[in-house]
């Protein structure tokens, strides 16, 4: 978990609106991972 969640912050935020071929699916998975991340950091 510690090696996906470096990833993550390793990795720029990319705007929703420059990314039309993403589902809503996908922006949903994304989210629940940064949440995921930002509640492990702050623990």
């Amino acid at each position: 978990m510690a090696d996906h969640t470096e990833r993550l912050e390793q990795t720029p935020p990319r705007p929703v609106e420059e990314s039309g071929w993403q589902t809503p699916e996908f922006v949903i998975v994304e989210t629940a991972l940064e949440v995921t991340a930002y509640s492990l950091a702050t623990r």
